[in-house]
């Protein structure tokens, strides 16, 4: 299968050089550039490419310029807060929740290196590799693969190399690393940590999960956007599902997904760094097995993304619209509360008309959801 034939490190700046040269030899990504970006940026990525020779050059010269035309065009404000409590010298696995293919740990690189630490490696699905331009662009912005398919035993023995990869960058201080807390992105805004991600981070640790667990220096990080550009895309996923339970989202889809992400309104964006998870893990030694162990680090994981995350209006007014209530009218102006009415009626609208209800009711959950998640630790 090609997805198991795929490599699963990034380019090793040896290796950058000539990535950049086949990326820029591609007439579709010349194309794509010219289209997505000002003429301006365009040039000068074009003037720069053959001075690139490190994945450091790549994400200095190309991805944080390009990232900041992405906050400018649509992001009202990026704030950060928490990284006081890291040490930029340290190597640490961030895991957050997710939300945006891209942007999520684009934007958390782009943090770190403005605060002075290191960029992570990034863990990224093989269903995004799927073409040669997206794979050099990936793999050229330090990203490793996470293999989906293949057998049981293939897919076992790809964690274990996988599992052996994270903990080694991590305690050798190569670099850190970013995954999110769960496969795919939670669609719904219901940010939950799957125990099967944890498994797979575990085999590395000799049986001995509470040592392993300390030793790779999970912080939870917690992302927050105001608005979701991709939110009536996966309100139409979800009413595709529903129709077709065998739908499966191609590839094309998920470039677009990518593309309204990165250029759609996001509003205020904020991500918090959470403290690493050290003592708090004292906690699996009175755990009686390795399976109730995994569920309450991914609740403690949980906790730190649910009470972090920055909530605004209109989650407040999602809430009261899906319950037809008032509930949180201390939250929100008159005016907030009509202006964000509008907001996810004039998505609606574009459904066909037996599946607006079922959709309205989809997109005011994911907005209402993590304000559901922090409510529930009162």
């Amino acid at each position: 299968m090609q997805e198991l034939e795929l490599r699963l490190e990034p380019y090793r700046d040896d290796e950058v050089k000539a990535a950049i040269q086949e990326l820029f030899s591609y007439p579709s990504f010349i194309e794509g550039m010219k289209t997505f970006l000002p003429e301006q940026l365009n040039a000068l990525f074009l003037q720069i490419k053959n001075n690139i020779e490190t994945a450091f050059d790549f994400q200095k010269n190309i991805i944080a310029p390009f990232l900041k035309l992405i906050e400018k065009i649509s992001i009202t404000s990026l704030t950060t807060s928490g990284l006081d409590q890291l040490d930029p010298n340290d190597k640490y696995l961030f895991i957050s929740n997710h939300r945006d293919i891209v942007l999520d740990s684009a934007i958390l690189n782009m943090v770190l290196f403005e605060h002075g630490f290191q960029t992570s490696q990034i863990a990224i699905g093989d269903n995004l590799m799927a073409s040669r331009i997206s794979e050099l662009l990936f793999r050229l912005n330090k990203s490793f693969v996470v293999r989906r398919n293949g057998t049981p035993r293939e897919l076992y023995t790809y964690s274990l190399q996988l599992s052996n990869y994270i903990r080694d960058l991590i305690t050798s201080k190569k670099d850190a690393v970013w995954i999110a807390q769960r496969e795919g992105r939670a669609k719904d805004g219901n940010d939950r940590t799957q125990v099967g991600l944890l498994t797979m981070l575990s085999l590395s640790g000799k049986n001995d999960l509470k040592k392993h667990f300390q030793e790779v220096k999970i912080v939870p990080v917690a992302i927050s956007y105001e608005f979701d550009p991709c939110g009536l895309l996966k309100t139409q996923e979800y009413l595709n599902i529903q129709n077709d339970p065998n739908y499966v989202k191609s590839f094309q889809k998920d470039v677009e997904n990518m593309l309204t992400g990165i250029k759609g309104p996001k509003g205020r964006v904020h991500f918090h760094f959470g403290k690493p998870l050290v003592e708090e893990l004292d906690l699996l030694d009175t755990l009686p097995n390795s399976k109730k162990q995994l569920e309450a680090v991914a609740a403690m994981i949980d906790q730190s993304i649910h009470l972090n995350y920055r909530l605004h209006a209109v989650n407040y007014v999602a809430y009261d619209l899906l319950h037809a209530d008032t509930t949180f009218s201390d939250k929100y102006t008159e005016q907030e509360r009509e202006k964000l009415t509008l907001f996810f009626d004039n998505q609606i609208k574009v459904l066909k008309p037996e599946e607006q209800a079922a959709g309205r009711k989809y997109l005011l959950e994911m907005y209402a959801n993590p304000l559901v998640n922090a409510l529930s630790y009162q």
